[in-house]
């Protein structure tokens, strides 16, 4: 069982007072660092919210240059031109960069 409220509403809750409360106080570079450390405050709570299914949709795609491949392996592969057109692949690889991307960088409506 999991205590509640998790580490990543704890963080959005921390992030919510330094943008909304601290740092419309601040001016110049004090303002800028505030921000700097919302991102990341922000960036952190989405891979703790993600992270495990960034992990699988990782393994799924490794999955699919063997059964025992790694990450490694699929880079590899790629590398070498074995997965040239295969879309299977290319799918998922496009949903790991999607999830990736909402990760790190979220649209202005994301959390």
């Amino acid at each position: 069982m999991r205590d509640e409220p998790s580490g990543a509403a704890l963080l959005d809750v921390a992030r919510h007072v330094l943008t909304k409360e601290i740092a419309p106080g601040l001016t110049g570079r004090p303002r800028y660092l505030a921000a700097m450390v919302a991102n990341a405050i922000g960036i952190v709570a989405r891979e703790i919210e993600h992270g495990s299914a960034m992990g699988d949709a990782w393994k799924r795609a490794a999955a699919l240059a063997g059964p025992d491949a790694t990450v490694a392996d699929l880079a590899a592969a790629i590398r070498a031109g074995a997965h040239d057109g295969d879309a299977d692949l290319h799918a998922a690889l496009i949903a790991t960069a999607e999830m990736a991307a909402a990760i790190w960088k979220p649209p202005p409506s994301g959390r």
